[in-house]
């Protein structure tokens, strides 16, 4: 169980969250790498982001502000709002295109929500303009140091447990991969770091368009590192859900990316591959039958 009290947003002061590591064994063996998963879908909300919004709660009480704003594509939401509920903020979300069962689940926890017509950019700029000028937080991608300092715990302990030569994670705004990066860097760890993309995805929601805003820090983050930048298809994603959960990890198919991205990438053999494997597919049952269900 984490305690969130001891968090600070200094990295010196990093806590010891310790979500699991699981070898998979499956691409072990196809790709003749030590090749693990972290598993973030163990945090309270099942997602990554958990990192994030506790970052962003703590920092928001060393700054005595009580409101906070973000946009979101369905899992930053749910998790800023569940983290905003629990310690009585006030939050905003705002939302572009979003599925039915992503905004019930946002609504659990008593948001204002903003649905904006259009894409998380359009929804992005209408958060930006409702909030200027006024005392709330911007808790979104592109624009709250917190986020990244949260995912860059991710990158310490990934450094810590396996000191791996690759650690591949989902990437969309750049958020995750970004503070993963960091993370592995301050630890001294010399890893390649890989961003598995799949803009023009329709069955991964969570990282369809990768509208990185968190440029230039993204292709800052692969040159520093000598790692590179993927883009996943459908049916890799599709591939690598099924073989995840015959493995008895339950990811949603944008998470599952990172796994995608093992085919991509020359592996050299014996390498210690992590890939992050950010949400989990429970959230989102219909998703995940779908997913399952398909052909491939």
């Amino acid at each position: 169980m984490v305690d969130l009290c001891c968090l600070r947003v200094d990295y010196k002061q990093a806590p010891n969250w310790n979500t699991p590591i699981a070898e998979l064994t499956t691409e072990s063996k196809r790709f003749h790498c030590h090749v693990y998963a972290k598993l973030e879908i163990s945090n309270p909300t099942g997602v990554h982001k958990d990192r994030e919004s506790s970052m962003i709660v703590l920092d928001m009480k060393e700054k005595s502000m009580d409101e906070l704003a973000c946009t979101s594509t369905g899992n930053a939401a749910i998790s800023i709002s569940a983290f905003a509920f629990m310690n009585k903020l006030r939050s905003h979300v705002f939302v572009g295109e979003i599925s039915e069962d992503k905004l019930q689940l946002i609504r659990m926890f008593n948001p204002e929500i903003h649905k904006v017509n259009g894409t998380y950019l359009e929804a992005l700029r209408a958060m930006l303009e409702y909030i200027n000028g006024t005392n709330i937080y911007n808790a979104s991608a592109g624009y709250c140091q917190a986020k990244l300092e949260g995912n860059s715990y991710i990158g310490h302990e990934i450094a810590r447990d396996l000191n791996p030569d690759y650690v591949i994670c989902p990437t969309n705004n750049g958020t995750h991969f970004v503070g993963v990066g960091m993370g592995i860097t301050r630890a001294g760890c010399r890893a390649k770091m890989i961003a598995a993309t799949a803009p023009h995805s329709t069955v991964a929601s969570s990282i369809t368009g990768f509208y990185a805003v968190e440029q230039p820090k993204i292709d800052n983050t692969i040159k520093m590192s000598d790692g590179q930048l993927v883009q996943i298809e459908d049916d890799e994603l599709l591939e690598s859900t099924r073989s995840l959960a015959t493995q008895g990890i339950f990811a949603e198919p944008a998470s599952a990316a990172s796994v995608a991205a093992l085919s991509h990438i020359n592996l050299e053999s014996s390498s210690v591959v992590c890939c992050t494997v950010t949400g989990s597919a429970f959230k989102y049952p219909l998703a995940l039958q779908n997913s399952l269900r398909a052909r491939i």
